[in-house]
């Protein structure tokens, strides 16, 4: 909503100093030019489908004398005086919509109820004609529709008077000047020629081999009063065409040379002017927006600090003062806040990462390898002497107390069952399993606890059945040596059973 109301300020500002309007013809070779003196006038016009130049024309003006006459090389200029009703500008003209010969050099065209100019400046704002346009293509037949005026249907029973001029400007300050006309139901008082159908050495004035007659003078029917007024004929209408050299509206004049002292500008506001206009909105526009903003802060600030009186009281905003003036302080005396710390912290650790080198790449062998696991000395199908800890040169097997606890329960049973009275072979430990080369290395397998062996873990294998076997012949072995009376007979040495392992118990699987 306030965007909206800003942009419509801006526009009627715009509008007030002149920016936004209707456009004129441009004046010169690409628009309208005319070289006018009152012996004789050329007019070169741009603004039709083609480039148009008439030469020897002749000015009409109010010659006086005894009686007040329209003549060739008159240096008077004639009045039309009236109400502005409605006007239309023209940057160009198009024939196809009905423009031809002198309408390709008017710029612009009025429509003035004539009366004098104090009947004019005395009408009230909302009780002059209003015409309402249908369009203007042709400068002197503008079509209407009904409005409190129709000039379409003015005629001799007509209660009004009426001007249908055609503008001609006779300079460039004149062409911008029809800017004016643009405001319309206002007094005004144009002052010009009218254009005579004959050259300036009696020839008929002819365009495109035709007579012009229609917005030229008429001798016979135009005339002028006392004041150089020009009058309407018993139509109540004239359409005339109109070498403008200056005009009146609203107090305001436009002059060919612009240098009149109450010369028209475009964006001059009514009363207090055009410098006065942009005084006003530098002082009061942009002053004024700087102090309600101001004024609009100094409210937030007061309401937020009776805010925080409600909310902490008196010794919460004491102690809040002093923490702020405790910061100052310390500020100025180069101390940092943390916050300011640990951003500096964040800024050298990003400096002391660009300024590290980036890290070697790592070898083939060391990507390929695991952890704690010699790869090349299990592939060398080399064999140890003993048991080694796993990921040793040789082995792959952990030698665990259970395993050497196994060991020595087997030698223990062996011992037992052989007879006390025979001679007792000396018993050799059964040879030890070679680890055979690890087939299936996983790469990324976890490194196996150290604390556990697979016989541990596998409760039905064969060695343990065998192991728990062991107990009951020492058990029976001292029971028949309990009994006997005599000395029994001998049996025959039996040869300590070698453990053997099934073919099922491969320990080379390490899945488990």
């Amino acid at each position: 909503m306030r965007s909206t109301r800003l942009a419509l300020i801006l526009v009627c500002t715009m509008l007030l100093a002149g920016c936004l309007g209707s456009n004129t013809a441009e004046w010169g070779n690409s628009g309208i030019e005319v070289d006018f003196s009152v012996e004789e006038t050329e007019i070169t016009t741009n603004l039709g489908d083609s480039r148009a130049t008439y030469e020897s024309l002749s000015p009409i003006g109010c010659d006086v004398g005894e009686q007040l006459t329209l003549a060739k090389n008159a240096s008077t200029r004639i009045e039309f005086s009236g109400y502005l009703s409605a006007s239309t500008l023209y940057d160009s003209h198009d024939p196809l919509e009905g423009a031809t010969g002198m309408d390709t050099a008017v710029t612009a065209a009025v429509a003035i109820q004539a009366m004098s100019t104090g009947a004019a400046e005395a009408v009230e704002d909302g009780e002059g004609a209003r015409i309402d346009i249908k369009q203007w293509n042709i400068p002197l037949m503008p079509e209407t529709r009904a409005g409190s005026v129709d000039l379409d249907e003015i005629d001799a029973d007509s209660d009004s008077e009426w001007y249908i001029l055609g503008l001609i400007p006779t300079s460039e300050n004149l062409n911008d000047g029809f800017l004016a006309l643009a405001e319309w139901h206002k007094p005004i008082t144009v002052h010009g020629y009218l254009i005579s159908p004959t050259t300036v050495n009696g020839t008929p004035f002819r365009i495109n081999d035709a007579d012009q007659t229609t917005g030229y003078y008429r001798s016979s029917t135009h005339t002028v009063n006392e004041d150089c007024n020009f009058q309407v004929g018993v139509n109540n209408v004239e359409s005339v065409y109109v070498l403008v050299d200056k005009i009146e509206i609203d107090g305001r004049v436009v002059s060919a040379n612009g240098n009149d002292g109450d010369e028209w500008k475009l964006g001059d506001v009514p009363l207090i002017g055009r410098a006065g206009f942009i005084s006003f909105f530098i002082v009061v526009g942009i002053g004024g927006s700087v102090a309600m903003f101001l004024l609009s802060q100094m409210i937030v600030r007061q309401g937020a600090k009776e805010t925080m009186k409600t909310l902490l009281g008196e010794e919460g905003l004491a102690k809040i003062k002093k923490v702020a003036a405790d910061l100052k302080r310390d500020k100025k005396s180069g101390s940092m806040s943390p916050t300011e710390r640990k951003r500096q912290h964040d800024r050298e650790d990003k400096a002391a990462q660009k300024r590290q080198p980036p890290s070697k790449k790592t070898s083939k062998k060391e990507d390929s390898g695991l952890s704690g696991f010699d790869l090349d000395s299990a592939l060398s199908g080399g064999s140890s002497d003993g048991p080694t800890e796993f990921g040793g040169s040789a082995s792959s097997v952990i030698a665990t107390e259970e395993s050497v606890k196994l060991e020595k329960e087997i030698v223990d049973s062996v011992v037992d069952s052989t007879p006390v009275f025979g001679q007792q072979d000396t018993w050799s430990p059964p040879p030890k399993r070679e680890s055979s080369p690890v087939s299936n290395v996983v790469a990324n397998e976890p490194t196996p606890q150290r604390r556990e062996h697979f016989s541990s873990v596998r409760k039905d294998s064969p060695p343990r059945k065998k192991a728990a076997k062991a107990p009951v012949k020492r058990r029976a072995a001292k029971k028949r040596r309990s009994t006997a009376p005599v000395e029994p007979e001998p049996e025959p040495e039996t040869q300590p059973e070698v453990q053997q392992f099934e073919e099922e118990d491969d320990f080379s699987d390490f899945s488990l």
